[in-house]
């Protein structure tokens, strides 16, 4: 069965639901009326109903029962519910399960039936322009034909890397752009305290953030190299970095992804404990 004759159903209409669909859409890969979803925010399934032509879900339950891939996007607090209303209909083992809550380990749902095949996911915010990159696991449930769909599914929202489930918190962590939004504001702000106007700093940050890029993209140079290259002795450019290292730049980016990891565990295994 190819991904454009699957059936979707999304447990929760909120912003990553949209998001899928209008990738999907875009790379015309979906038929958006083979696609049904709930939410108890019925403005929620309105919105989408009005842009995609999606079927409306009465409940959780119905949108199961016409799906073959089953997207779970809801907040992780509340993913225990969802498992023990699913759970009580056991599904059958031709229904995938796609997770797309943060933290929530492959094992959680085991109770919604045996030899379910689960997908644990989670494409990152630039997935919204077709950008982002996704990282999945499998359960040993997950056939071939499956994974494929899969593949073909997430590739409409950029990149995606397949690794053991163990190494997803790392990765949901190392790929947030919120560190380099954070990066992207502080080297304005920067720029701003030099006397540089703002919407000269704005400028001047984002194309040198993006030229450089670009450089190591086309070259595949190694970071240290490019340091290298840019750093002549007694300039600018190494008093700069000296600097960086005074403050311990690059060990608080490692803490701040450590801890990022850390905090999904800790999500994770609340729920496993309700």
């Amino acid at each position: 069965m190819a991904l454009d004759e699957r059936r979707l159903a999304f447990i929760g209409a909120g912003h990553i639901t949209n998001i899928i669909l209008d990738n999907l859409v875009k790379a015309e890969k979906l038929h958006t009326r083979r696609v049904i979803a709930s939410d108890p925010v019925k403005s929620k399934l309105q919105r989408l109903y009005d842009k995609y032509e999606i079927r409306m879900a009465q409940d959780n339950i119905e949108a199961v029962d016409k799906g073959d891939f089953i997207f779970i996007n809801v907040p992780p607090q509340v993913v225990g519910d969802v498992i023990d209303e699913l759970s009580r209909k056991r599904l059958s083992k031709n229904k995938l399960v796609i997770t797309l809550a943060a933290g929530i380990p492959i094992n959680a749902y085991e109770s919604l039936g045996d030899n379910t095949p689960v997908v644990r996911a989670l494409p990152n915010p630039p997935s919204q322009i077709g950008m982002g990159i996704a990282a999945l696991a499998f359960n040993p449930h997950v056939n071939d034909q499956q994974k494929s769909d899969i593949f073909e599914l997430f590739a409409s929202l950029g990149e995606y890397v397949v690794l053991r489930e163990e190494k997803i918190n790392a990765v949901m962590a190392l790929s947030s752009p919120a560190a380099i939004y954070l990066f992207f504001q502080s080297l304005i702000d920067a720029g701003v305290r030099a006397g540089i106007d703002r919407e000269t700093s704005t400028k001047v940050v984002y194309q040198t953030i993006v030229g450089a890029m670009e450089i190591w993209n086309q070259r595949q140079a190694s970071p240290h190299d490019l340091l290298s290259e840019a750093n002549t002795p007694g300039g600018i450019s190494v008093e700069s970095i000296f600097t960086l290292e005074q403050y311990a730049f690059r060990a608080a980016l490692n803490e701040a992804i450590n801890n990022a990891a850390l905090k999904a565990e800790e999500l994770g295994a609340a729920v496993q404990k309700t």
